[in-house]
């Protein structure tokens, strides 16, 4: 039995602090976890999730195979030798007292004509990342975080780079995101809103030929061109120049206003929210990562500051929760170091 989780390395997000009061601080981890049968047949009977700081365990869960079979929606847990069974998107909270140093996952099986169980465990190494660029918010006038640093969060269903993004939509009457039915490009009220640099650096990476598509269209898969970057649609990527880059998609096509390669300051004008890539509807999506690449480069937890939210300004880094109103000032200042 062959046991592995991907990524190989966990990096963890901490939340301290955020725009409302906590009830404790948390942190978490997301990840993907694979089994691989070698010689004989398995039944996978139960997996137990450990998370420690040092030689202190922070949490606990043991997960029977009955729990599992309701994950994966099938009650046949075997796995024939040569091949390999995969639980997705795992995710797990916990009090942030102590900070998570590894995860250790035991899995329990037993090989066909076996009379008992076997065991196989895994240690996961998990690092935090502080965080060195200050990111003001890129948008001006109200807006909606749809989806962000929770549980509920859908990014986590690709946990290498997309486990900390962040997608945005603007608010208008009524706190609604579009007028009418939504069905038009032009009824959203975020479809065609100004984004500016949250910080200054270099364009590492462009891409601007995905066309805007109709609300709640399935794309063509041939404009992906069989390369996932793509799929986050017309994309600017900037380098900080110290291990982090800012990475904003589904822009509008032929709105772009930089190049690969060219020098921009905190507030330069990058383009226009669209609506490019595997997107339903009009909105800003944002992660920090490692790298300019999106599901290439890790990504990493993301704050941003000079934003207001629940009638307080905050010109220092915080975390902005899934479902947080967030404002900004409708005048966008000129770009600046």
């Amino acid at each position: 039995m062959i046991v592995q989780s991907w990524p190989p390395t966990l990096i963890a997000a901490a939340y301290t602090e955020l725009p409302f009061p906590l009830l404790q601080p948390m942190q978490e981890v997301v990840f993907d976890l694979g089994v691989t049968a070698t010689d004989r047949t398995l039944e996978l009977r139960g997996v137990v999730f450990q998370g420690y700081r040092e030689h202190h365990m922070i949490f606990e869960q043991r997960w029977p195979g009955q729990m599992i079979a309701q994950r994966l929606g099938s009650d046949d847990l075997s796995i024939a030798p040569g091949s390999g069974l995969a639980l997705r998107s795992l995710h797990f909270l916990a009090p942030a007292y102590y900070r998570l140093t590894h995860l250790e996952v035991t899995v329990i099986a037993r090989a066909e004509g076996r009379d008992s169980d076997a065991q196989h465990s895994l240690q996961i190494p998990v690092q935090f990342h502080e965080q060195k660029t200050d990111l003001h918010f890129p948008l001006r006038g109200t807006w909606w975080a749809i989806q962000g640093s929770d549980w509920s969060d859908r990014h986590k269903q690709e946990v290498y780079s997309q486990t900390y993004a962040i997608d945005f939509v603007r608010l208008g009457p009524e706190n609604r995101f579009f007028s009418g039915t939504g069905m038009l490009l032009e009824e959203h009220y975020s479809w065609g809103q100004p984004v500016y640099a949250t910080a200054g650096g270099k364009v590492a990476a462009v891409t601007f030929d995905m066309p805007d598509l109709p609300p709640g269209a399935l794309p063509d898969q041939r404009i992906f061109r069989n390369d996932p970057r793509r799929l986050l649609g017309n994309a600017v990527a900037i380098s900080h120049a110290n291990g982090e880059f800012s990475f904003y998609g589904c822009l509008q096509q032929a709105s772009l206003e930089v190049n690969e390669g060219q020098l921009i300051r905190r507030g330069a004008l990058i383009g226009r929210i669209g609506n490019s890539g595997m997107s339903p509807g009009p909105h800003l999506h944002f992660h920090l990562a490692e790298g300019p690449h999106p599901f290439i480069d890790r990504g990493l937890p993301v704050q941003f500051s000079h934003f207001e939210a629940g009638g307080q300004w905050f010109d220092r880094l915080m975390t902005i929760p899934t479902r947080m109103i967030v404002s900004a000032p409708e005048h966008a200042p000129e770009a600046e170091e």
